[in-house]
């Protein structure tokens, strides 16, 4: 179910609802919303390697916690060919977020909130595509989290750095925010919103 409630909600409320909304869906249709993302994303990146042909693409992944959409068949596709994949990890609390070198056979090991990091030393270079976890999405591009900032301060980073990137926010359709949402100060937009309806670029 959408978030469809009239009265003013803060923050918190609105990832109350969210994580009920998410939990209220079946592991069955979980897989089967998760396998619909991973195709989207495949169409697209095909257009897109397409348009900008490069030896390898340099991706950024995450490991799936909380009734997250399941990317890992995705993520041990695109290392099959050839690309540098990448997961997260937390390395000093309320900082910004360090990606290391991932592939299939990548040992990982329970880090920080008991997420499953990659156990080598390698650190990835900058992605040219972040997927990024999310719990409620706006229309228009905003996104809201766990409440703990690591990707809004690792996505400023970045910007601030001058590095270009595609950000691309991974959802159920069951995290769509229509309720009034003023977004925090420090919030990123996404450049598109993927869902097992399909890639969605934020409305103008």
């Amino acid at each position: 179910m959408n978030l469809t409630r009239s009265a003013r909600m803060n923050n918190q409320e609105i990832r109350k609802w969210l994580t009920a909304s998410r939990q209220a869906l079946t592991a069955l249709t979980r897989e089967k919303y998760s396998e619909q993302i991973r195709q989207h994303f495949m169409t697209w990146f095909s257009q897109f390697v397409t348009r900008h042909p490069q030896p390898t693409c340099k991706i950024a992944g995450f490991w799936p916690i909380k009734e997250e959409p399941d990317l890992i068949p995705l993520l041990t596709e695109l290392d099959r060919q050839g690309h540098e994949l990448s997961l997260p990890r937390i390395t000093k609390p309320d900082s910004s977020l360090e990606f290391y070198r991932w592939t299939a056979t990548t040992p990982l090991h329970p880090g920080k909130f008991n997420i499953p990091e990659p156990q080598l030393s390698e650190k990835s270079l900058p992605a040219d595509i972040i997927l990024v976890p999310t719990l409620g999405f706006t229309r228009d591009g905003h996104r809201i989290g766990y409440g703990k900032g690591y990707y809004d301060r690792t996505l400023a980073k970045l910007h601030e750095k001058g590095h270009t990137f595609i950000k691309i926010g991974i959802a159920w359709d069951e995290g769509e925010i229509t309720v009034p949402y003023t977004p925090e100060s420090h919030d990123i937009p996404l450049d598109y919103i993927l869902t097992p309806s399909g890639l969605h670029a934020p409305l103008k």
